[in-house]
């Protein structure tokens, strides 16, 4: 398990407490209050006003929303130098009429959302996006509804009033994609106008209904994806291709017991294979696969000198990588590819893995290995994107002098 990158993921993970993901994880609303001042260093009006005045949020998504749904892009926005860009002066004609703004994935394109972002997904084990909403008066984006992901619920400004009705008894447990099967039940389990600082978890599948609070409101949702059994059935039926039953062609023209036989052979290899493995196998798999950002680290990524005293160095996958010793070599596992590295290099990868984000002295002060040997070892880590370097100055490529 490695350290939260960002203060607000350091903050969130104390708030919430270890026993959050085990006690309370899906099942729970869940309250608790965070510094405002923190919460509005990651992100506040003017991060917001700067994204508005670059007129494209791309990669992210910007849409305007009332009554419950999303209005035609072409009322907000209009097409320069062959681009489609944000019209401000629509835009907020059309919020002064009530309607909300909405940044899907605002971790795309803001530094200090994208590091929270990241923690979250280390806190929950899950995929997460961060979604940013802008409500004015008391005006409404969606209806009663309730979500296909779980999520944290940060008031970073102003005030919004939650009311949270319960899980769908319809439709439990929604899988991504589904929609709204029912109405809205009438009972209300939580009920609280959020000031800033304050977080809320609420789990997939439960109803709310939102509305703004006030003069103005400001929040961030951090939107993570569980995984399911559907996802689990899908691994398991990736890796019975192994079979040759599997693989075979289906019989299309075959007679209706040659077609029985036949599915018969498929759930026998499919029950096989589901058997010779667990969850935590799955889990494992998962680690392996997952990768990270794809983020620059110029002048490093360049530069042909290895990384000097004053560097510090930070893991750029999300979950921690896999390390195993394989006789004299140490072979770390993510990005569903195996780097392979001299077996002297396994306490000071422990380190950073345990760190996350560390200084390059620090590292080797910590792991007992020399500088020149830390400056080899996160030259390798860099050239395979497994970290990225900032700041510090270029030494010679034998190595460093420790300060």
């Amino acid at each position: 398990m490695t350290a939260p990158a960002s203060e607000l993921g350091r903050a969130l993970a104390a708030a919430f407490g270890p026993d959050f993901v085990v006690k309370h994880l899906s099942t729970d609303v869940v309250l608790r209050h965070l510094d405002p001042e923190l919460l509005q260093e990651h992100f506040s009006w003017r991060d917001l006003n700067e994204i508005l005045s670059r007129g494209r949020v791309e990669p992210a998504e910007l849409k305007l929303c009332t009554g419950g749904r999303s209005l035609p892009r072409h009322e907000y926005t209009v097409t320069r130098a062959g681009h489609r860009v944000v019209d401000l002066t629509r835009t907020f004609s059309l919020m002064r009429s009530g309607a909300s703004l909405v940044i899907d994935s605002l971790d795309r394109i803001h530094p200090a959302v994208r590091a929270a972002t990241d923690d979250v997904m280390r806190m929950v084990g899950e995929t997460a996006s961060c979604n940013l909403f802008v409500t004015f008066d008391d005006s409404q984006a969606f209806a009663s509804h309730f979500d296909e992901v779980d999520t944290f619920v940060l008031q970073v400004l102003g005030t919004k009033s939650w009311q949270v009705h319960g899980p769908s008894e319809e439709h439990p447990l929604p899988e991504y994609g589904d929609s709204d099967p029912a109405r809205c039940p009438e009972t209300v389990l939580f009920e609280r106008t959020l000031e800033p600082g304050d977080v809320i978890h609420v789990p997939r599948g439960w109803w709310h209904t939102v509305r703004g609070g006030g003069e103005s409101s400001l929040h961030l949702t951090f939107a993570f994806t569980r995984r399911t059994g559907y996802d689990w059935l899908r691994w398991v039926a990736y890796r019975a291709l192994d079979s040759t039953d599997v693989r075979e062609s289906l019989a299309r023209a075959g007679t209706p017991e040659e077609q029985r036989a036949q599915a018969e052979r498929l759930v026998t290899a499919f029950v096989n294979e589901a058997k010779a493995v667990t969850l935590r196998d799955f889990f494992d798999a998962e680690r392996r696969r997952s990768g990270g950002r794809d983020t620059a680290s110029l002048p490093w990524d360049v530069l042909k000198a290895r990384p000097s005293a004053g560097t510090s160095v930070e893991l750029a996958t999300v979950q921690a990588p896999l390390i195993e010793l394989r006789g004299e070599q140490l072979v770390l596992t993510a990005a569903d590819q195996e780097f392979v590295l001299p077996a002297a290099h396994r306490e000071a990868c422990e380190v950073l893995v345990r760190a996350r984000r560390v200084g390059m002295a620090e590292l080797a002060e910590q792991s007992g290995a020399s500088p020149a040997a830390v400056s080899a070892l996160v030259s390798a880590l860099l050239r395979a994107r497994l970290v990225t370097v900032a700041d510090g100055r270029a030494e010679p490529a034998e190595g460093w002098r420790a300060s």
